[in-house]
């Protein structure tokens, strides 16, 4: 077993799905968030932008004493996963793997859709992954920059929202698409307003996550001890704003803990020396 926490990172808040959704498969795990508040959104920037950016978290987290670093960010996961498992000696795995596994299983015979920010989609990763598993079939990626907005003004019941969708969807392929993966970590907390609007399945990517964390975690003999409620600090790079409010409450993620840390410190993060490890 190992105690230590799972340390979880994302541009903002919208990472917050994924840690709901560990929170149900592994409620025993203590989970050290980090939303880069400060610095959102990722979607806009560069790629080595946001491979630096991504970087100086996980190291923040290493040492800060975690025993795997998962990044609940699409276009992170995208752009800067390989170089962050570089720079640090612990696991470290993304959403992408997991939400493209989630849609071929899904799938039918058509295409699979991605709705994601510029980044992700110009990425290729989602593609990419998809044809590792699936080779032949066509992959439909559209951006959509304006759900996230919508999402931390707790606007997603809102009549308007529903024909932004209608906006990017009507006019694109993804009406031929059998599956169809939100490529935000944002995104999920509209997955039923996307479905109704998609009118075929959503790949649940947050769930097909945190199994697949579960599995890492087995593996490696990593659980924390079974007897015990896990807790759930989570910290900012700039003060809390109401979106954090917006999505934990719609949620419900149980929050331990909410403090801003600065920027400085992703830059010289202190070390913890203890670790409580065990075979």
């Amino acid at each position: 077993m190992n105690s230590l926490p799972i340390g979880v990172f994302d541009s903002g808040i919208g990472g917050l799905t994924v840690v709901n959704a560990i929170q149900k498969h592994l409620p025993n795990e203590d989970i050290v968030y980090v939303g880069d508040t400060a610095r959102v959104p990722y979607g806009s920037r560069s790629p080595g932008t946001v491979t630096d950016y991504a970087t100086q978290i996980a190291t923040y987290l290493e040492e800060s004493g975690v025993k795997e670093i998962l990044i609940a960010c699409n276009t992170a996961s995208a752009v800067a996963l390989e170089t962050v498992a570089t720079k640090t000696t612990l696991p470290v795995s993304g959403v992408i793997v997991p939400g493209a596994e989630a849609a071929v299983e899904l799938n039918e015979s058509g295409p699979i859709g991605v709705m994601a920010t510029r980044a992700t989609i110009t990425s290729g990763a989602y593609q990419h992954a998809i044809q590792q598993i699936q080779p032949s079939v066509e992959v439909i990626s559209v951006a959509t920059p304006l759900l996230v907005p919508l999402i931390e003004e707790d606007c997603m019941d809102e009549p308007f929202t529903f024909e932004v969708l209608q906006h990017y969807v009507r006019p694109s392929r993804l009406g031929e698409c059998d599956s169809l993966i939100l490529g935000c970590t944002h995104y999920p907390l509209l997955a039923d307003q996307i479905s109704k609007v998609f009118g075929k399945p959503v790949a649940d990517t947050p769930t097909a996550t945190a199994l697949a964390l579960a599995k890492n975690l087995d593996q490696r003999n990593a659980r924390n001890a079974p007897a015990r409620e896990g807790s759930l600090s989570i910290l900012l790079t700039d003060d809390a704003d109401r979106s954090l409010g917006i999505v934990s409450r719609r949620l419900g993620v149980r929050i331990t803990e909410t403090k801003k840390i600065d920027l400085s410190e992703l830059v010289a993060p202190k070390i913890q020396s203890s670790d409580s490890s065990s075979a």
